[in-house]
Protein backbone atom coordinates (compact mmCIF):
# COMPACT_ATOMS: atom_id res chain seq x y z
CA UNK A 1 0.00 0.00 0.00
CA UNK A 2 1.45 3.39 -1.00
CA UNK A 3 1.93 6.31 1.38
CA UNK A 4 -0.98 8.15 -0.23
CA UNK A 5 -3.26 5.14 0.24
CA UNK A 6 -2.52 5.16 4.00
CA UNK A 7 -3.01 8.87 4.56
CA UNK A 8 -5.84 11.12 5.73
CA UNK A 9 -6.35 14.89 5.41
CA UNK A 10 -6.95 16.69 8.70
CA UNK A 11 -8.22 20.25 9.14
CA UNK A 12 -9.10 22.29 12.20
CA UNK A 13 -11.36 25.32 12.24
CA UNK A 14 -11.72 28.55 14.17
CA UNK A 15 -9.61 28.50 17.36
CA UNK A 16 -8.49 24.90 16.79
CA UNK A 17 -6.48 26.08 13.79
CA UNK A 18 -4.18 27.84 16.30
CA UNK A 19 -2.99 24.39 17.43
CA UNK A 20 -1.92 23.64 13.86
CA UNK A 21 -0.16 27.01 13.54
CA UNK A 22 1.63 26.58 16.87
CA UNK A 23 2.97 23.19 15.72
CA UNK A 24 3.82 24.55 12.24
CA UNK A 25 1.50 22.03 10.61
CA UNK A 26 0.15 22.71 7.13
CA UNK A 27 -3.57 22.98 6.50
CA UNK A 28 -4.59 20.36 5.61
CA UNK A 29 -2.28 18.12 7.58
CA UNK A 30 -1.58 14.90 5.68
CA UNK A 31 -1.20 12.13 8.22
CA UNK A 32 -0.42 8.45 7.70
CA UNK A 33 -2.49 5.91 9.58
CA UNK A 34 -1.71 2.22 9.81
CA UNK A 35 -5.27 1.18 10.64
CA UNK A 36 -8.71 2.76 11.01
CA UNK A 37 -8.85 5.02 14.08
CA UNK A 38 -11.64 6.83 15.89
CA UNK A 39 -11.99 10.59 16.03
CA UNK A 40 -11.09 10.42 19.71
CA UNK A 41 -7.89 8.49 18.95
CA UNK A 42 -6.96 10.99 16.25
CA UNK A 43 -7.54 13.98 18.55
CA UNK A 44 -5.40 12.35 21.24
CA UNK A 45 -2.66 11.54 18.72
CA UNK A 46 -2.63 15.19 17.60
CA UNK A 47 -2.85 16.41 21.22
CA UNK A 48 -6.08 18.31 20.59
CA UNK A 49 -8.00 18.48 23.89
CA UNK A 50 -11.33 16.67 23.57
CA UNK A 51 -13.13 19.42 25.50
CA UNK A 52 -12.15 21.84 22.71
CA UNK A 53 -13.87 19.75 20.01
CA UNK A 54 -17.59 20.01 19.46
CA UNK A 55 -17.91 17.89 16.36
CA UNK A 56 -15.85 15.97 13.84
CA UNK A 57 -16.59 15.88 10.15
CA UNK A 58 -15.51 12.84 8.16
CA UNK A 59 -15.78 13.28 4.40
CA UNK A 60 -18.06 16.29 4.86
CA UNK A 61 -20.55 14.65 7.24
CA UNK A 62 -20.98 15.32 10.95
CA UNK A 63 -20.01 12.15 12.80
CA UNK A 64 -19.56 10.79 16.29
CA UNK A 65 -16.08 10.98 17.80
CA UNK A 66 -16.30 7.17 18.01
CA UNK A 67 -16.75 6.71 14.26
CA UNK A 68 -13.79 5.20 12.46
CA UNK A 69 -11.57 7.19 10.12
CA UNK A 70 -10.23 5.19 7.19
CA UNK A 71 -7.25 5.82 4.93
CA UNK A 72 -8.25 8.33 2.25
CA UNK A 73 -10.74 10.15 4.49
CA UNK A 74 -10.94 13.92 4.92
CA UNK A 75 -11.37 14.94 8.56
CA UNK A 76 -12.20 18.28 10.17
CA UNK A 77 -12.40 19.22 13.84
CA UNK A 78 -14.83 22.01 14.78
CA UNK A 79 -14.71 23.71 18.21
CA UNK A 80 -17.70 24.77 20.33
CA UNK A 81 -19.30 28.06 19.38
CA UNK A 82 -20.50 27.49 15.84
CA UNK A 83 -23.66 29.68 15.48
CA UNK A 84 -27.05 27.96 15.57
CA UNK A 85 -28.17 28.28 11.93
CA UNK A 86 -24.84 26.88 10.73
CA UNK A 87 -25.16 23.93 13.10
CA UNK A 88 -28.43 22.86 11.49
CA UNK A 89 -27.12 23.46 7.97
CA UNK A 90 -23.96 21.45 8.69
CA UNK A 91 -25.95 18.65 10.32
CA UNK A 92 -24.92 18.73 13.96
CA UNK A 93 -26.90 19.69 17.01
CA UNK A 94 -24.89 19.08 20.18
CA UNK A 95 -21.43 18.33 21.43
CA UNK A 96 -20.28 14.73 20.85
CA UNK A 97 -23.84 13.61 20.06
CA UNK A 98 -24.56 10.90 17.57
CA UNK A 99 -25.64 13.27 14.83
CA UNK A 100 -26.59 10.70 12.20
Amino acid sequence: MSEQEKSIEVRAFIQLSAIFKKKNWPMPLILEIERPISGTELAEKLEIPLNEIEIIFINGRAQSMNDLIQAGDRVAFVPPGCPGPYRIHLGFYGKHQDNN
